[in-house]
């Protein structure tokens, strides 16, 4: 219970300083939340797995747990904002419960006392808002996917340090069906960890066949249902996102590892603390040192998926969003270094030493958290632009709404819109849409971003092609930046594209949203007000 509740009130205050230090999140989540959201409301409203209302089955939201349990919440509520948010924070706290057990478990092992090394973890806990801002506020899968890897890490070292009769299988059975659910890449975690399970704890084989067999046995069903349902084994995200060229993907996830290492505020210590830690623990194996087989557990698990995301090429969202999950994880071995030396030293008696001790940790404590907040809060507008962009996406999709004819319209930013309009929208980047995602399969350009195909465009040329997640003022020219134009293959530069479109902006009151369409569509408007039409020479590239 005392871990329960020390969970609750981090998890709130981590949220809450997330929160402040961004000058406050929208209760309305990220794009790719927004896609999600999108895709959960279909399955909802019976109109099955799809992006578009009566458009094609594609799987442009990666878990598809989480999908199932937006569902859920669509079908008991249409604005079901409040209460996923509510679940993501639950999940947040579980996550960081099962972290604090996962402590005194190596502390108990270890024999020494766990108060300061919970103490050290709640501490670094607060210093990493970004961990709160990822898990509660984007309405993302991270506090799900972080709560079941951090279940079977804590599940799967009781294992291996049980000297008698092994746990219940059944716990460890239900994460490993989880888990391939959650995200795909949980396959491979899920095995590997078994697997090591295993190899430490031999005694325990009936366990680990049976979770091995219930984390394939998952994987096989979902893929079987993804090949009927969608046509495809993976999600159209992996097709979408992840380049054929394995050489691109391995030297690109290796530039986010670095740039994880080296951005992320104590990133390189417990990364090289791990690696120690995994030194001692082979060492321990020889000489069955208590807790070695947990501790080398836990850092395969750590840097394990530190390396699966490496190699999957990584992301280019703020604060290393692949790598937030894992962070509890990742903290444990600061926790149990800083209570292990306070263990070393705790002989010594003397007042006066006591005394600058004290102050020394609670500087050490304040310099840890001050450190923490300052880097989030230096990322607060790169974290704050990715909410924006679900704002202005489902503002210009309301808009587009009382316009007639509807038009169809092709999009970057592919979340936020799809909440709001009801007409045709052709994800242009490739995530919910599986043949502009299947045109090239190696991706060049933005990481993740990189699907754009000008064949594959001209051959569904929209009516509309908008850039609403950029800025205009109303009836002023437009101006666009030479990266927009690189994102779409140097598209909006391309002759043939400036003859059969011509720049626009909608405008609804202080709101613009810029972007082109096709002259014919324009000529079929009922009622033009609210589109101003430009010449090719009123637009400014910025370079």
């Amino acid at each position: 219970m005392q871990d329960f509740l020390l969970a609750l009130v981090l998890t709130a205050t981590g949220a809450g300083i997330a929160w402040i230090l961004a000058a406050g999140l929208p209760f309305i989540g990220i794009d790719d939340a927004a896609i999600t959201r999108s895709y959960a409301e279909n399955i909802a409203n019976g109109v099955g797995y799809v992006y578009n209302l009566g458009g094609e089955r594609v799987e442009g939201a990666t878990a598809i747990l989480w999908v199932g349990i937006l569902s859920v919440l669509y079908s008991v509520t249409a604005t079901p904002e409040v209460s996923i948010i509510a679940v993501c924070a639950v999940f947040a706290a579980v996550a960081v419960f099962l972290v604090l057990r996962l402590t005194r478990m190596i502390c108990a092992q270890l024999e020494f006392e766990s108060r300061p090394a919970i103490m050290i973890l709640a501490v670094f806990l607060l210093a990493s808002p970004g961990y709160f801002m990822w898990s509660v506020w984007t309405m993302m899968e991270v506090s799900l996917w972080s709560m079941l890897l951090i279940w079977m890490v804590l599940l799967l070292a009781q294992m291996t340090e049980a000297t008698e009769r092994p746990p219940s299988a059944i716990g460890i059975c239900l994460v490993a069906l989880l888990l391939p659910l959650a995200r795909p890449e949980g396959i491979m975690i899920a095995i590997g960890l078994i697997a090591l399970a295993g190899l430490l704890a031999p005694h325990s084989w009936r366990v680990t066949v049976a979770a091995g067999a219930c984390a394939i046995g998952s994987f096989v069903a979902v893929t079987a249902f993804r090949l009927s349902y969608f046509g495809q084994p993976f999600p159209n995200t992996f097709y979408a996102k992840v380049s054929s060229d394995r050489l691109q993907d391995i030297k690109d996830g290796a530039k986010y590892l670095v740039d994880f290492l080296l951005g992320s505020p104590f990133a390189e210590v417990f990364v090289a603390l791990w690696l120690g830690a995994a030194v001692w623990a082979l060492l321990g194996l020889f000489r069955a040192t208590p807790g070695a087989r947990a501790i080398l557990l836990m850092a395969a698990a750590a840097l394990g998926t530190l390396c699966v995301y490496a190699a999957l090429g990584g992301d280019h969202f703020a604060l290393w969003r692949f790598y937030q999950p894992v962070l509890p994880l990742l903290l444990v071995i600061l926790s149990i270094t800083g209570a292990l030396v306070a263990h070393a030293v705790k002989g010594i008696k003397h007042t006066r030493r006591a005394r600058a001790d004290h102050f020394a940790i609670l500087t050490v404590m304040v310099s840890v958290v001050f450190i923490g907040w300052m880097h989030y809060y230096q990322t607060r507008f790169d974290v704050r632009k990715e909410f924006r962009l679900v704002e202005r996406g489902v503002d210009f999709g309301t808009f587009l709404n009382g316009i007639t004819p509807r038009p169809s319209i092709g999009v970057g930013p592919a979340g936020g819109i799809a909440l709001a309009y009801d007409g045709q929208i052709l994800d242009l980047l490739g995530l919910n849409w599986t043949e502009m995602a299947h045109a090239n399969p190696v991706k060049v350009g933005m990481r993740n971003h990189a699907s754009f195909d000008a064949a594959t465009f001209w051959k569904h040329a929209p009516d509309v092609v908008s850039a609403f997640n950029r800025a205009c003022n109303p009836g002023e020219p437009l101006r666009f930046w030479e990266t927009d134009d690189a994102g779409f293959g140097g598209l909006f530069s391309d002759p043939e594209f400036r003859q059969s479109y011509v720049p626009i902006s909608f405008q609804n009151g202080t709101d613009c949203w810029p972007g082109f369409a096709k002259p014919a569509w324009i000529m079929k408007l009922t009622d033009p007000i609210g589109v101003d039409v430009f010449d090719w020479t009123d637009v400014t590239v910025l370079r």
